[in-house]
């Protein structure tokens, strides 16, 4: 496993690597744990591989990476039974891994990954929004909302998708906009997304299940899209499941249309550790 005297290691590897992911996720407070396993040639990093929860029985791969001098085949050899049996102790059902630049997903087919669905990414660059229309206040968020705003999430999602409650505070503080939707005093939708210039990003937009169809969805779409107008955004982007028909339907009604890229998600099912 990899410590805080790794950290520069990985950091200059994420940065020269080509095969790599985003850095979505604060890794670095990982390795304290010991949660961020490594391969070595030598003395040298060649490889690293993290995955965690965030309070799901679903986890993520969060930071994958290798070098040039390493096989990917050989990386995985080294790396992925680590994590899984790590996984199975902390009684994780299931890892999720996105496969950004598509060069991982043949090797995960092998290891018995299924493949979930593809991430396509929407973007909008017209000036103009539908007329809507719904029984429902929309205000900033506060920071007491966000105990039901968890819940929202989780009964508008699968376990694949939730975020906890730790990392809706932390995009509380940290978006650009976060937003609720109200009905009578009730919170039952929110949406939050990021600036930077000149591109916004609509990070999340959920409603809860029982008020969904309402238009509430529209509601907070309209003024996030406003929102980032404002900020002087000319570009405003979103991912979204290919195969998920209503936010499509949203969305294009709100004249985002696909950008090209995708990005394919593969499942792995774990099994329960085996007892002594």
């Amino acid at each position: 496993a990899a410590s805080w005297d790794d950290w520069l290691a990985i950091k200059i590897l994420v940065q020269s690597a080509t095969q790599t992911m985003p850095c979505l996720w604060h890794w670095e407070d990982h390795l304290a744990a010991g949660e961020v396993v490594v391969a070595e040639q030598g003395d040298v990093l060649v490889g690293a591989l993290l995955a965690c929860s965030d309070d799901s029985p679903v986890a993520w791969v969060r930071l994958a990476v290798v070098d040039s001098g390493i096989s990917t085949a050989q990386w995985l050899r080294c790396l992925l039974p680590r994590t899984l049996e790590a996984l199975r102790r902390q009684n994780v059902s299931e890892l999720a891994w996105m496969d950004y630049g598509g060069w991982v997903g043949p090797h995960l087919a092998q290891w018995g990954f299924d493949r979930l669905t593809d991430v396509v990414t929407l973007v909008k660059l017209d000036r103009d929004l539908p007329s809507v229309r719904a029984n429902a206040r929309v205000r900033a968020v506060r920071q007491e909302d966000i105990p039901r705003v968890a819940e929202i999430d989780r009964a508008a999602f699968p376990p694949t998708w939730w975020n906890s409650e730790t990392t809706l505070h932390y995009r509380r503080t940290h978006s650009s906009h976060f937003a609720v939707a109200e009905v009578h005093g009730r919170v039952v939708g929110f949406a939050e997304g990021d600036v930077s210039m000149p591109t916004a990003h609509l990070n999340r937009l959920a409603v809860d299940p029982a008020h969904q169809s309402q238009g509430i969805g529209a509601l907070l779409l309209n003024h996030m899209v406003l929102a980032f107008w404002r900020a002087g955004a000319n570009e405003i982007t979103l991912n979204t499941q290919r195969d998920n028909a209503s936010s499509l339907r949203l969305y294009h009604g709100f004249g985002f249309e696909p950008e090209g890229a995708q990005v394919t998600v593969w499942r792995y099912a774990l099994a329960a550790p085996r007892e002594g």
